[in-house]
């Protein structure tokens, strides 16, 4: 039976303290083993290496490797969005943001340059042998794989086609602009004043399609509501502003006609892939594939 060094009272087999100085008690059994962590060595290296146990004493005599020592998984990161967040802290509707909307409707083209190129050539093609019928329906599938692209989906040649049932509005959509703009352009050089009105009216007449397309397209609605939603918003909130948005949008299209033309297959998907950038700023687009906060 062990005793206080202290008192020299008995402190009984299994009592680690005196009850009745307090004093620790040595224990004759022996200790339980410890572990010992190896050292990084020499170079500071901070390579992982096997533990082992080692025995209570001076010894410190290993019992035996463990394994090796665990490592925290790699943390993922994902990327930055190709396209900054629609504003929320204020009314959207009322931002005009020209710079962003070209910066990344042209990070949304070059990352899939050649097959967005390849779907506006293709698009264009049908458009011409179905003498425009299908001008509006594939319009409204290059702005639908914009869209994939912004969700972070892999667009593919196949989406031009896909309407979601859509395809009988994209037409009417697009028999309505163009009567519009053909029918000014017909009746700009009779006069001065006619030709003034085309030179107002055509670029709000570009961005107006631009903005009703994806709005059939996302939101379901039919041609006229779509088409009444876009003008109020053209009308009410900074005309003047949404006409050098049209304005800048025809240039920078039509610009690709310049050297044999081959150039508006690049700069026409661009131009689509910065309306849908703007509708995202100014409507917003459902992405289920978004995470919540």
């Amino acid at each position: 039976m062990a005793k206080c060094h202290q008192c020299g009272i008995e402190a009984g087999d299994t009592a680690k303290f005196c009850r009745h100085c307090g004093v620790r008690v040595e224990s004759t059994g022996e200790e339980a083993a410890t572990w010992r962590l190896p050292s990084s060595g020499p170079s500071g290296s901070g390579a992982s290496q096997p533990t082992s146990p080692v025995k209570g004493g001076p010894t410190g005599e290993p019992l035996g490797p463990t394994g090796p020592a665990y490592m925290p998984p790699a943390v993922y990161y994902p990327p930055a969005p190709l396209v900054p967040p629609a504003p929320a802290a204020q009314d959207a509707r009322s931002s005009i943001s020209l710079g962003d909307w070209l910066s990344g409707g042209w990070r949304i083209y070059k990352e899939n340059w050649l097959l967005m190129s390849l779907a506006a050539m293709f698009g264009a093609f049908l458009s011409v042998c179905t003498f425009g019928i299908l001008a509006g329906p594939t319009l409204m599938g290059l702005f639908g794989m914009a869209f994939k692209t912004m969700r972070g989906e892999r667009p593919e040649m196949g989406d031009l086609f896909k309407w979601e049932g859509k395809f009988f509005q994209a037409l009417l959509a697009a028999i309505f602009y163009g009567a519009v703009y053909f029918g000014l352009s017909a009746m700009g050089g009779k006069s001065g004043l006619l030709s003034f009105l085309q030179f107002v009216i055509d670029p709000l007449v570009t961005i107006a399609c631009g903005l009703t397309l994806p709005l059939i397209l996302e939101r379901r609605i039919d041609v006229a509501a779509a088409i009444n939603e876009v003008v109020r918003l053209i009308l009410k909130r900074q005309p003047v502003m949404w006409w050098v948005v049209g304005l800048v949008f025809s240039v920078i299209t039509f610009a690709g006609l310049c050297g044999g033309g081959i150039g508006i297959f690049v700069t026409a998907p661009w131009i689509i892939c910065s309306a849908a950038v703007a509708y995202q700023y100014i409507f917003g687009i459902d992405n289920p594939n978004r995470t919540l906060p």
